[in-house]
């Protein structure tokens, strides 16, 4: 019986130094699971980098632009009668005072005629009352009474007075009669022309003739309020563009020969789109660009020694954008500026000194003390 106990005994002794043992190897263990894990601050690392190549970088942005006239007209008659000539035909070219019909002169030429006689007998009457009023204040004071004097003055101002309005008459006369003509005040092609000699017009009867300037023409496109406002800040807003190229692509895929020139930007931005709208001028000699149709509109611009590289190598949190560069052997947390983004790569502005390198490896918190080795990976190189 007492040998029965000590054997239970000693199974439970034998029992809990098992376990003792067994808590002792998980503790040991699980310390050197840790010591594997940690890096100490003695420890070397190697990280995969690339090199750092600037590149001089061409960036377009696609806008969609419409074509407008810088100037159109629609000609109207000023007074009222029959078209006696109709001078053009729609699609014509025109220059500012080529004549586009005429109205029935007569009726008008009449009324110019009696003006113009009226002002002739009018100068003859001033004529007249000059000569006696000369005569009479050279006779003297003896042989002339006050009277008289005065009576001639009046005669020769009523005179003068009567030239003045007789010419303003026949100044109305003339512009009415002119207005017979009907001229293009600018350079442009005549829209579709239905007038025919004939047709009776007047001023309120609407426009005649419709004339559009093709050469220059006018691209609108828009750009958000972000683009225009980093443009502003970084050009002024006398020289946005200026270090762009404007051009187009035309409905059939061709790109436009000629450049554009910015002109100006509105003067508000859409609520709606939170855009603003860009005006820029084509020369168009050919009439390639027909108002009122859509174009792509290309922005290229030119990025001094920019940095392609791929977007998870660049860390974006809301308050910061940086990517980590080995510099002198240490890693260095580097801030940088995106400039643009395309086939998933940024765009990077070069503020990167000689000999450093780009890190491509994800990296974690590291001791600030701890020794970097890097291996040059060239075929990730941008």
């Amino acid at each position: 019986m007492v040998l029965s106990v000590k054997n239970k005994e000693n199974k439970i002794i034998n029992i809990l130094f098992a376990v003792l043992v067994a808590m002792v190897l998980l503790i040991i263990m699980g310390i050197k699971r840790a010591q594997s894990n940690s890096v100490p601050s003695d420890q070397e690392t190697i990280l995969n980098v690339i090199p750092i190549i600037p590149r001089n970088t061409e960036i377009t942005r696609t806008h969609i632009g419409y074509i407008t006239p810088i100037k159109s007209v629609n000609v109207l008659p000023n007074v009222s009668g029959y078209v006696q000539d109709v001078l053009v035909e729609g699609g014509q070219n025109v220059k500012i005072g080529d004549i586009l019909a005429i109205i029935d002169q007569q009726e008008y030429d009449a009324v110019l005629k009696a003006a113009k006689a009226t002002t002739a007998k009018a100068q003859a009457d001033l004529n007249n009352a000059d000569i006696y009023y000369q005569r009479i204040k050279k006779a003297g004071s003896k042989a002339i009474s006050a009277t008289d004097l005065d009576k001639a003055k009046a005669s020769y101002l009523s005179a003068l007075a009567s030239l003045e309005q007789a010419k303003a008459e026949q100044n109305k006369a003339q512009v009415i009669y002119d207005y017979t003509v009907l001229q293009s005040t600018i350079d442009g092609v005549v829209g579709n022309v239905d007038l025919t000699p004939g047709n009776y017009v007047s001023p309120s009867g609407g426009a005649l003739f419709s004339i559009v300037q093709t050469d220059p023409i006018r691209v609108v496109f828009s750009i958000s309020d972000k683009e225009y406002l980093d443009a502003v800040y970084n050009q002024g807003k006398n020289n946005l563009f200026s270090d762009s190229k404007i051009k187009l692509q035309l409905a059939n895929g061709n790109i436009y020969t000629q450049t554009g020139k910015f002109k100006f930007t509105d003067n508000m931005v859409d609520k709606s789109t939170g855009s603003i709208s860009v005006y820029a001028d084509f020369a168009n000699p050919k009439g390639d660009l027909v108002s009122g149709s859509y174009v792509n509109v290309l922005v290229s611009k030119e990025f001094k020694n920019g940095f392609w590289v791929k977007q998870n190598y660049v860390y974006l949190t809301p308050k910061e954008t940086y990517v980590y560069i080995i510099r002198n052997s240490q890693l260095v947390k580097m801030p940088v500026k995106i400039i643009s983004e395309k086939d998933g790569k940024y765009l990077l502005s070069d503020n990167f000194g000689p000999n450093e390198y780009l890190v491509i490896d994800k990296v974690n918190n590291l001791p600030s003390d701890t020794r970097i080795k890097f291996k040059i990976n060239s075929g990730d190189n941008n």
